[in-house]
C-alpha cells in the first residue's frame, strides 16, 4: 500500500526549480547528440565517429571531475556549483554553435563534461541532500520523474529547430536556455545553507533509521564496492542499449519502423518506474528498493531473448526503460538511506566515477562487438553485465540482512 504523497516544504521551491532545470540540462547535453550527429556530420564532414567521440570525452571529463564536485557541495551546497555549471554549460554549448574545426568541437564537449557533472543528477541530488538530510529521498525520486521528460520534450523541439534554422543555431537557443532559465533557478532557488533534521515521522521522512544506515569500516566500503560495480554494470548497459537499442530490434527481424515504435516504449517504461516508486514504494528498504530496479533488467532480456515477436519485444522496451528509471532513483537514495546524508557529494561522486566510464565506453565496445560476433552475441554480454549487476545487490542484501539479525 502506498504512502500519501508529500514533498518536505523546505524542499518545495529547490525540487521543482531543479526540476525544469534537470529537463533542460538533460536534453541540451546528455541528449542533444541523437538529434545533432547527423546534420553535424552532413553539414561539416567530420566523421560519425568523431562527432560521437567528443561526447564520449564529456564524459571521461566527467568522471574526472565528479568527485571534486560532490566534495564541493558537500561543504557549500549546489547554489555556487550548479549556477556555475549553468554558465559554464551556455559557454560550452556556444563554442560547439561556431566551432570552425573539430579540435574546437572538441574542446566544446569537454566543457560541457564538466559542465554536466555540476548541473545535472549527482549534483542535484547532492544539493537536496545538503539541505533536506534524509528527507531528501521523496524529493529526488520527484527529480528524476522530471528528468525523464527531458529526451520527450528535447529531441522534437531539437529537430525542429534544426529544420528551421540549423545545428549551429539549435546549439545557440540551447545555450541561451541555460543562461536565461537554468541559471536564474539554480542562483535563486537552491538553498544556501545545510539543513536540519526533521523531527521523527515529519514530512515523509521515516521514522528512524533503517537497520542498513548502521554500516561501517569494513560492512560499508564491500557495500559501496558491490553497489558501485553493480550500479556501473547496469549504467554500461544502458548507455549501450541507447546508442544501438534500434539496430538491435532490426537485427531481431522487426522493421525499422516498427523497431523505432517499440523503442519508444523505453521512455513509458522509464516514467512508469519512477512513477511508481513516488507513489507506493516510498516506504520500501533501499536495497529492496535497488533489488526490484536492477532485478527488472534481465527479465526485460529474457523476453527478448524468449523469441515472442513483438510482444516480447515491447516487454523487453518497457522493462529495461523501468530498470533504468528506478536504477536512476537508486542511485540517488540507497546511498542516502543506506550510508547516511554526511558526505553524501563525495560519496555519490565516488561512486558515479566507474559508472560514468563504463557509460562513455559503452556504444563503442558494443559497436565492436556487433561488427566481430554480430548483434545477439553484443546483446548477451549486456544480458551478462546485467545479470552480474543483479547478482552483486542480491549478495549485499543477504549480507545486510544477516548482519541485522
Amino acid at each position: 500500500m502506498g504512502q500519501r504523497f508529500s514533498l518536505p516544504i523546505r524542499l518545495r521551491a529547490a525540487t521543482h526549480a531543479l526540476g525544469v532545470a534537470q529537463i533542460i540540462g538533460w536534453g541540451t547535453t546528455i541528449y542533444a547528440p541523437a538529434v545533432l550527429a547527423s546534420p553535424i556530420v552532413t553539414d561539416t564532414g567530420w566523421s560519425r565517429s568523431a562527432v560521437f567521440a567528443a561526447f564520449s570525452l564529456s564524459l571521461l571529463v566527467g568522471a574526472a571531475t565528479v568527485r571534486p564536485v560532490g566534495r564541493l557541495i558537500d561543504s557549500f551546497g549546489g547554489r555556487l556549483a550548479m549556477t556555475a555549471g549553468s554558465g559554464l554549460a551556455a559557454l560550452g554549448l556556444l563554442i560547439a554553435a561556431v566551432a570552425p574545426s573539430l579540435p574546437v568541437y572538441f574542446i566544446a564537449w569537454a566543457i560541457l563534461g564538466l559542465a554536466m557533472r555540476l548541473i545535472l543528477y549527482e549534483a542535484a541530488f547532492a544539493t537536496l541532500t545538503f539541505a533536506g538530510g534524509r528527507d531528501a529521498r521523496r524529493a529526488i525520486s520527484v527529480l528524476t520523474l522530471y528528468g525523464g521528460f527531458a529526451s520527450t520534450i528535447f529531441w522534437p523541439v531539437g529537430w525542429a529547430l534544426i529544420e528551421g534554422f540549423g545545428w549551429r543555431a539549435t546549439f545557440a537557443v540551447f545555450a541561451a536556455l541555460h543562461l536565461i532559465v537554468c541559471l536564474p533557478l539554480h542562483a535563486f532557488f537552491l538553498p544556501t545553507a545545510p539543513g536540519t533534521a526533521a523531527p521523527a515521522g515529519a514530512d515523509l521522512a521515516p521514522a528512524a533509521a533503517p537497520p542498513e544506515a548502521a554500516l561501517a569500516g569494513r560492512e560499508r566500503t564491500i557495500a559501496l564496492v558491490l553497489l558501485t560495480i553493480a550500479f556501473a554494470l547496469l549504467l554500461y548497459v544502458n548507455s549501450a542499449l541507447s546508442a544501438h537499442f534500434i539496430d538491435t530490434l532490426v537485427a531481431f527481424g522487426f522493421s525499422s519502423g516498427t523497431a523505432v515504435s517499440v523503442a519508444a516504449v523505453r521512455g513509458v517504461g522509464q516514467f512508469a518506474g519512477r512513477l511508481w516508486e513516488i507513489l507506493f514504494a516510498g516506504g520500501l528498504a533501499p536495497m529492496t528498493l535497488c533489488l526490484v530496479a536492477v532485478g527488472l533488467a534481465p527479465l526485460a532480456f529474457a523476453a527478448l531473448f524468449l523469441g515472442a515477436g513483438i510482444v516480447g519485444a515491447t516487454l523487453f522496451a518497457f522493462g529495461q526503460g523501468a530498470s533504468n528509471g528506478l536504477v536512476t532513483i537508486a542511485r540517488g537514495v540507497v546511498p542516502l538511506l543506506l550510508f547516511g546524508p554526511a558526505g553524501y557529494g563525495l560519496l555519490v561522486g565516488t561512486m558515479a566515477t566507474p559508472g560514468l566510464i563504463a557509460m562513455a565506453l559503452a556504444p563503442a565496445v558494443h559497436a565492436a562487438m556487433v561488427d566481430l560476433w554480430g548483434h545477439a552475441i553484443a546483446l548477451t554480454v549486456c544480458l551478462a553485465a546485467a545479470v552480474v549487476g543483479f547478482l552483486l545487490v542480491v549478495a549485499l542484501t543477504a549480507r545486510i540482512r544477516r548482519r541485522a539479525r
